[in-house]
């Protein structure tokens, strides 16, 4: 029994993120959840192997971005925070699933609750260099407010998309309580609304550090942007080079361009 929970562990990694569980109704993970995964990634390898845990990740979902990050470093050690207990405990399935419950966790609660930040400092003290914080949190929060935007008839997909149940603000003022000093923020965000995250982050003495514009193609305005801050630093922003995910309408070969490719792997798995 043990030998194939191995192997089926092992299939379930090397097929990552095909066939994770996804609850009827939910807002269906996408390039977002693996985008801010493998950006995140890069944040943490600027630390040393010991530095690199734990880590948070905020509105976690079905674990998606959680378990991409646990399996592009394995010194990771993570909690994710989700609202829905519905999706959180399809989270913990899918955790199970690809053999990681040793290093990845779950917690139901909503942010930023008292109660639910006193859960995530708890798990944080419980940690091998945890007591000061996490070493870095990661989030793809809602990009809508309430009043923007269609109106979905699936509750749990208005949750992700609109600031329903936690806004931004709530995001980056959690961030803010639960990472050590001078610890990594990384997010992605609809590029439109950079000036909102921004201010959010400013507001919470998140200083903004890294940014990667993403484009659809070349010719095309980015559509997303993600943020690397760092907790009680002072603004000290290093553009980098833009990221092109798919080739030209020309090139009708491949979906994706090789730059895209190396920088997420997991881009070319999904189903």
């Amino acid at each position: 029994m043990l030998s194939q929970a191995l192997t089926e562990s092992h299939d379930a990694r090397r097929q990552f993120p095909a066939g994770l569980l996804q609850p009827e109704g939910c807002a269906r993970f996408g390039m977002d959840a693996l985008l801010l995964a493998a950006f995140a990634a890069r944040s943490l390898h600027a630390l040393s192997p010991a530095g690199r845990a734990p880590v948070l990740e905020l509105g976690c979902g079905v674990g998606a971005a959680l378990l991409a990050v646990a399996l592009l470093d394995e010194n990771v050690r993570a909690l994710g925070v989700e609202h829905s207990p519905e999706l959180a405990q399809a989270a913990e399935e899918n955790i199970l699933r690809l053999g990681l419950a040793d290093r990845l966790h779950v917690l139901c609660g909503t942010l930023p609750t008292r109660e639910c930040l006193r859960r995530c400092r708890t798990w944080l003290t419980e940690q091998p260099s945890g007591k000061q914080g996490a070493a870095l949190i990661l989030a793809n929060p809602p990009y809508w407010t309430r009043r923007e935007g269609r109106t979905s008839p699936h509750a749990l997909v208005e949750t992700a998309r609109r600031d329903t149940d936690a806004t931004l603000d709530d995001f980056c003022q959690s961030a803010a309580a639960l990472t050590r000093h001078k610890g990594y923020f990384c997010c992605i965000y609809d590029a439109r609304m950079l000036p909102r995250l921004f201010e959010a982050c400013a507001r919470h003495h998140l200083g903004i550090r890294r940014l990667l514009p993403v484009h659809p193609r070349k010719g095309e305005p980015a559509g997303r942007i993600l943020l690397e801050a760092r907790k009680g630093t002072a603004h000290d922003l290093h553009m980098e080079e833009a990221l092109y995910l798919h080739p030209s309408a020309q090139e009708k070969d491949a979906r994706w361009t090789p730059e895209a490719l190396q920088f997420c792997p997991f881009l070319g798995r999904q189903s």
